[in-house]
């Protein structure tokens, strides 16, 4: 890939004015985890995102992204909101980025002006991903609850996905799009536990989501040295695209 830090886009190419956000999340270790980068030579992190080029539509540019950021095709992907706030992004850090950098110097004035951003979320399978390794640029996983310095209105972009999906749950598969094929209850029930900020009786997180038909046991346990290991729970596929689990 090209050192050049705005490759593939330049002024010509991209839409103007336009530019797309993706707030891609995974489920690891009991936590909801989003994927940030960061350039090098800057103090912030910012959201995997991108301009729509003049051949694409919004959402070919966002799958676009996401497979150059997690080698991903095949992606549960959806548009979420306009972000159009004409104060919505810190024009001195797109200064900063542009005097900071040799490879936009002269040819990056077109950053400093206004951009609205369609905003994205993504889930994908934490092991699934791959992360693309960019000379200049790091790419990391983060507690979505535990955020470092963001780029301008990216935190108001996280939050406002988080707060689209927790009103969406109820038709969102969302933890079979988060989870590997065999889970425990207990992956299951942290991850609405971490979208909707509130513990869950566990028993009754149980009872509703076997009652529904859209988890079943399996006759098999989770591979552990722990004592009295947990058993396993899988998706019933035919319920998949259906209304996926109710409220909580």
């Amino acid at each position: 890939m090209s050192t050049n830090k705005l490759w593939p886009y330049n002024a010509e190419n991209i839409h103007p004015g336009f530019s797309v956000d993706c707030v891609i999340i995974s489920f690891h270790k009991g936590k909801l985890k989003v994927l940030l980068n960061k350039f090098n030579l800057e103090d912030y992190w910012s959201l995997p995102g991108g301009f729509m080029l003049n051949s694409e539509a919004a959402d070919e540019a966002a799958y676009r992204i996401l497979k150059t950021r997690t080698g991903l095709t095949n992606i549960f992907l959806k548009q979420f909101y306009l972000f159009s706030d004409p104060k919505r992004t810190i024009m001195k850090q797109n200064i900063d980025f542009v005097e900071r950098n040799e490879t936009t110097k002269g040819e990056g004035q077109w950053l400093l002006r206004r951009f609205i951003s369609l905003g994205f979320y993504a889930l994908v399978k934490y092991d699934e991903v791959k992360l693309t390794s960019v000379e200049g640029e790091l790419s990391k996983w983060y507690d979505i609850n535990i955020l470092p310095n963001l780029y301008s209105d990216h935190n108001n972009i996280i939050k406002t996905a988080l707060d689209t999906i927790r009103t969406m749950l109820p038709v969102i598969p969302i933890g079979y799009e988060l989870l590997p094929e065999k889970f425990t209850m207990t992956e299951l029930r942290k991850i609405y536990e971490n979208i909707l900020g509130k513990t869950l009786d566990r028993r009754n997180f149980q009872r509703k989501i076997l009652a529904e038909g859209y988890v079943f046991q399996l006759e098999e346990r989770k591979k552990s040295q722990v004592y009295n290991a947990p058993i396993l729970y899988s998706f019933n596929l035919q319920n998949r695209d259906e209304n996926f689990l109710g409220k909580f």
